[in-house]
């Protein structure tokens, strides 16, 4: 697969990329498979391509995870292990190294599909083309006509219309096999054409863009061809990778996980006496390597001040014995300078050097006033393969941590002062990211977490446990002062039973309970305090899958700044949540995001996180919830949490009841009922009958932080575009009639991007459609412009809820009418112009005539077609040399 793709870049990029070398990850437990080598640093979490059991909705087809905008490379490709071992699988899609290039384009330089969907408004299977007198085409992007049929997706006749006089839901274009058509490769899964092998490129060259049809890549990249896309990418812009005659197979690795080697390095100056930082940072550190770290990693520590000083070897992690070794070797003395590169140099040249998967867990408080320093050593961190989790602790922590992460592929974390440990122990829970990940039957996740401060005498809260988690559930309460405690926690069963026989760890003041398999249902955890509200105790509740054969309901939170500084006067935030069981998405969950700013006075922000495929989320019902971070108070460091429940309406999207016939390795009397849809478009789609409702849960999942080094003065972020604009004819119109009632439907964006409530919009509509494009929109006739401001009021509602708009107009529609809007802000800052919708002279397509035909003349005619059908796949067969069967088209 790998080196037919990697031919197919070459040719399509004009001779400017291929794959020199592929590196395939095998899992630690594989013991029966022979390798090349240990892998250094490469993890399942950071791969660019996954093979990982089905997502329910797309099954076995491949699909590039995409969160980010037009030129953001993807976030993973997804094969399925059939996909790769069952040719009469892959085959629905074509030539593996086809199939591959197409979702590593989207993956690498952030282009989209060049299709259109069934049942999708957004991105339909038909429209119509103002640019050639409002006459129907299918959705793609080639260089030249496309030739074909309109059919009913039964195979069994002619496309019918729809009461709208549009094809209707069942009617698919079906292309020849044989073609003209060179591009586009985005559209191929649509065209099936061998002859596809390029990518369209601008009008002007010899594979021009079609900028009419209402693809994602017109949406997200403004009628950018995908060839100006890739262009724009470090890749090849400003003449880099210049075409070569000279080509090569990649060179194909298997490298097989290991085990973590950490080294803590952690900061002893004076400063980290202030504000009790060396005491949170040795209870944390404890924590962690008495009950998180994983058996069979290996952990180093090493402290520094002015110098670096060596506080315990590498160590094997084998038992309590070694875990507590390991974690009485932290002591609270700290005093004198600051040497970050100290510290880093002895954990790469001494500690980490030569060892495969080196990870260092970075903790200082203050700037570098001692040599060697950061800008000194970190070559030689980059050299190493390491990779480098900063911790932030407090507001004054060295500038270039942040930079320290973002080189050697890591990940920063903040530590406020006000802190009671959970923003410490989840930077050192980021760490385990790096460890050979569990099997998904035993990962282990967050299910609830809690601070208390109050001045009563028992603290005490509710948790759930839902139905997917239950299985080794560890209750762990912490507190600051030991006589905070006046009585040990127990825990409460949903029957009322009592679990008490709580563990106490003297050196870190914590409680553990551990209960082998925990019911489904509302839990209480209990415990007697001292009253003092200036005292807390903190809890953390953690479980792992109920059933192996149900896999757990888990949350990832990440930001799309990664460890990068961000300028909030320039750069967009995305703050973004994946809500899946297994690879099936979440949908319809509430999901929050709570965010801390670096100054300890400020209150923290929390905004609301939506799967609606508008504003930051480019999907909806993907099971990924995002929102632009709009609200900065100050510079310096914020950081970012995700909570996730139910909301009482949380469904796992488990695809769809009917599923498309398996296909037999010589079948070749498939109708395109049998075909499965190419998926997805503007919305996952969910199948209600077979969607299984999660029930109550809770889940917690750290984001990180992200440096924020100037914020903007006054408001500087408009509204974000509208996607989904729809126009509509309401009741009571007919196409002769001169006026006609529309309905104009769209989800609202927010005064800054998606967040907050726009102050009014402009609507208008021409029958030609290059009046609605970005350049023009603004000095567009005004007879163009659509009379909403009666109902102004009505729709000034916030970002995220639906808008709809009743209208007269006159319009012709015997022919194309088109609409588009902007949304504008409070300071008069307009948003981008909206997707095009439009009504008129596609509603005048006539329908085919349906031929009927004698039984005689059907059996003749199948006869006819099946040898043809034979004489194509011989030719295929002989072309491609065997290695994929024939497909009939």
């Amino acid at each position: 697969m790998f080196n037919e793709a990697s031919r197919r870049l070459f040719a399509a990029t004009r001779g400017r990329a291929y794959f020199r070398s592929v590196k395939i990850l095998i899992p630690k437990s594989w013991s029966f498979t022979a390798v090349n080598d240990t892998a250094l640093s490469e993890n399942f979490e950071d791969s660019d391509v996954r093979i990982d059991i089905a997502n329910s909705v797309y099954k076995n087809q491949p699909y590039t995870q995409q969160t980010g905008t037009c030129g953001t490379p993807g976030q993973y490709i997804h094969l399925t292990p059939e996909y790769l071992t069952d040719r009469a699988q892959a085959a629905w899609w074509g030539p593996r190294g086809k199939a591959f290039l197409m979702e590593w384009a989207k993956f690498r330089w952030g282009v989209f599909d060049e299709l259109g969907y069934p049942g999708d408004d957004s991105f339909p299977l038909f429209y119509s083309n103002s640019a050639d007198g409002g006459t129907v085409y299918p959705t793609y992007c080639a260089d030249t006509l496309v030739e074909g049929r309109m059919i009913d997706k039964g195979g069994r006749g002619a496309c019918g219309l729809n009461e709208m006089g549009d094809p209707d839901d069942n009617c698919r274009f079906l292309p020849y096999r044989s073609q003209t058509a060179a591009s586009s490769l985005m559209s191929y899964p649509f065209i099936f054409s061998d002859t596809i092998v390029d990518f369209c490129d601008e009008a002007s060259s010899d594979r021009p863009h079609n900028p009419h049809a209402p693809t994602k890549q017109n949406l997200f990249c403004r009628g950018k061809s995908v060839w100006e896309v890739m262009r724009e990418h470090p890749d090849f812009a400003d003449g880099n990778n210049p075409p070569t005659e000279r080509y090569v197979d990649p060179e194909v690795a298997l490298v097989q996980h290991v085990d973590a080697n950490y080294a803590l390095v952690l900061d002893y100056s004076g400063s980290m006496n202030d504000h009790y930082r060396i005491l949170k940072l040795q209870k944390t550190a404890r924590r962690w390597l008495l009950h998180e770290v994983a058996d069979g990693s290996e952990v180093a520590i090493i402290k520094f001040s002015k110098h670096a000083k060596l506080v315990h070897g590498l160590s094997r992690i084998e038992g309590a014995e070694s875990r507590k070794a390991l974690a009485e070797s932290l002591d609270v003395t700290a005093d004198g300078g600051t040497s970050i590169g100290a510290g880093l140099y002895a954990a790469v040249k001494k500690i980490l050097k030569g060892r495969k998967n080196p990870v260092i867990l970075l903790i200082t408080d203050g700037e570098e006033n001692e040599n060697p320093r950061i800008d000194h050593i970190i070559d030689h961190v980059i050299a190493s393969g390491v990779r480098v989790v900063t911790v932030a602790f407090g507001e004054e922590a060295d500038p270039k941590l942040e930079r320290v992460a973002q080189v050697t592929g890591g990940k920063t974390f903040t530590v406020n002062d006000i802190d009671e440990g959970h923003m410490l122990e989840d930077a050192f829970h980021g760490a385990l990211t790096y460890q050979p990940p569990p099997s998904r039957q035993n990962a282990t996740v967050t299910i609830d977490e809690k601070v208390y401060r109050g001045s009563g005498d028992t603290a005490s809260e509710t948790f759930l446990v839902d139905f997917t988690v239950g299985r080794n559930l560890v209750f762990r309460l912490d507190t600051d002062d030991r006589a905070h405690v006046t009585s040990s926690p127990h825990l409460i069963r949903p029957t009322g039973g009592i679990i008490g026989g709580a563990e106490f760890d003297p050196s870190s003041f914590v409680w553990t309970i551990n209960v082998p398999m925990a019911e489904q249902g509302e839990w209480k955890w209990q415990v007697g305090v001292s009253g003092n509200p200036e005292k807390f105790v903190r809890v953390k509740i953690t479980a792992q899958t109920r059933d192996p054969d149900i896999h757990p309901i888990t949350t990832k939170a990440w930001m799309s700044s990664g460890a990068h500084d961000v300028n909030a006067t320039t750069d967009r935030v995305i703050i973004y949540a994946e809500v899946k069981q297994g690879n099936n998405p979440v949908v319809n969950a509430r999901v929050i995001a709570l965010v801390t700013p670096p100054n300890e006075s400020d209150r923290g922000e929390v905004y609301e996180l939506l799967d609606n495929g508008q504003g930051a989320d480019i999907q909806a019902g993907d099971g990924i919830y995002s929102r632009y971070m709009t609200r900065y108070t100050t510079t310096g460091r914020y950081s970012v949490k995700a909570q996730v429940t139910d909301g009482g309406t949380a469904v796992i999207n488990r695809g769809f009841l009917t599923a498309p016939a398996q296909r037999t390795r010589r079948d070749l009397r498939e109708t395109i009922e049998e075909r499965p849809p190419y998926c997805c478009g503007n919305i996952i789609p969910l199948d209600q009958e077979n969607a299984f409702n999660t029930g109550t849960f809770n889940r917690i999942s750290v984001a990180g932080s992200v440096k924020v080094i100037e914020i903007p003065e006054g408001d500087t972020q408009p509204p974000s575009p509208v996607r989904d604009f729809k126009v509509s004819l309401g009741c009571c119109s007919d196409l002769g009639d001169a006026s006609h009632n529309l309905t104009l439907t769209w989800t609202a964006p927010g005064d800054d991007l998606d967040d907050g409530t726009v102050s009014s919009y402009v609507v208008r509509v021409s029958t030609s459609a290059s009046d609605l494009q970005e350049d023009a929109f603004n000095d567009a006739p005004n007879d163009t412009l659509v009379n909403i401001s009666s109902a102004m009021d009505g729709i000034l509602v916030r970002a995220g809820e639906k808008v709809t708009v009743n209208v007269y107009l006159d319009l012709d529609l015997h022919q194309s009418n088109y609409f588009a809007l902007r949304a504008i802000d409070d300071a008069g800052l307009t948003s981008m112009v909206s997707n095009i919708d439009i009504l008129g002279s596609e509603l005048l397509v006539a329908a085919p005539a349906v031929l009927v035909i004698p039984v005689w003349a059907i059996v003749l005619i199948a006869a006819i077609l099946l040898l043809l059908a034979v004489a194509s796949c011989v030719v295929l067969s002989s072309r491609n040399t065997g290695k994929y069967d024939c497909v009939e088209s």
